[in-house]
């Protein structure tokens, strides 16, 4: 009769788990939309960077606090292989506060060197520390 009372404390200590244990999961987060439409224009040795901050999903209150701007520079005389990878550097850290409201375009403007390749790309983050991917590419020889 022991053993049987033993058993049955031991089942009902062990039934009411709550699942599989596991490392924590942190919660769902909506993912952060991208730049489609970073363009460039050269005058002189500047160039502007111009894209369009993109719009929240329907129904979705997410906070965009930012861009990073990343630029590769080489020089054409050392252009790499077709599909080598390139290592960016950051440039600059661009608040979308330091615009105003209301405001849909972003631009930045930096100076370019004769005899080099670039590439540029930008990078969507919000104020919980969540980032996008990789803007489209702006890639010229200078």
């Amino acid at each position: 009769m022991k053993s049987i009372v033993s058993i049955l404390i031991a089942l009902f200590l062990l039934l009411p788990g709550c699942g599989k244990k596991g490392p924590p999961v942190p919660p769902r987060q909506s993912p952060v939309p991208s730049v489609s439409d970073l363009k460039y224009r050269i005058d002189g040795s500047l160039l502007t960077l111009t894209w369009t901050i993109p719009k929240e999903k329907e129904g979705e209150k997410t906070a965009f606090d930012g861009f990073i701007l990343y630029r590769y520079k080489s020089p054409i005389s050392n252009s790499p292989c077709k599909n080598c990878p390139k290592l960016f550097h950051k440039v600059a850290d661009i608040k979308i506060d330091t615009f105003g409201n209301g405001i849909k375009n972003m631009k930045h403007r930096d100076e370019v060197e004769k005899g080099f390749a670039y590439t540029y790309k930008v990078i969507l983050y919000t104020k919980n520390g969540a980032s996008g991917v990789d803007s489209n590419y702006v890639i010229f020889n200078y």
